[in-house]
């Protein structure tokens, strides 16, 4: 890999300060990786890669081109500037290609969604947000809570089937 950081280095014309400073790495850092004396480590190969567009196969084995092909869209320049999985590129690609009205609709949608979620009485109990540990105590409480709720509603409609029992028989 050493030759070929300085081949790449050669290449960009960029003494080894000036190529250093690009990726926030001392002159004398960049030298044990072109003698051999070090070898970067992955983070430093990626940078190293995404800083100058460089073919990470290239870089590592000597295989295939220096540097990566330009992307053809700007939706693939998203996708590798945003590292997008597959499924990732596929939403934003299919999003994309929605007519305006049918993006207003589903974006629309989500908003009454998200306010949905926030629009809930005090009554009811509250959900934990994120990924926490299960706290029993507090589950039993909620779950109290909302027996007791139902226990009052059951209340209220026995009270007023009552009444009306009454109403009509008297």
């Amino acid at each position: 890999m050493n030759e070929r950081i300085k081949k790449l280095r050669k290449v960009l014309d960029l003494t080894q300060q000036e190529f250093g400073e690009r990726l926030g790495i001392k002159r004398n850092t960049i030298a044990t990786y072109e003698s051999g004396r070090n070898e970067p480590i992955d983070a430093v190969v990626s940078l190293i890669c995404k800083e100058f567009n460089v073919n990470e196969e290239w870089l590592r084995d000597g295989i295939g081109e220096m540097f990566k092909a330009a992307p053809s869209t700007a939706l693939d320049a998203l996708a590798e500037e945003y590292s997008y999985s597959h499924r990732d590129y596929v939403i934003v690609e299919k999003f994309s290609n929605l007519s305006r009205k049918d993006r207003d609709v589903i974006l629309n949608f989500i908003m009454e969604v998200a306010a949905g979620c926030y629009d809930v009485s005090e009554d009811t109990p509250a959900i934990p947000e994120g990924p926490a540990e299960i706290d029993i105590d507090s589950a039993v409480e909620a779950y109290r809570h909302t027996l007791e709720l139902q226990k009052k509603a059951a209340g209220r409609s026995s009270a007023s089937n009552g009444t009306e029992a009454e109403d009509k028989g008297a």
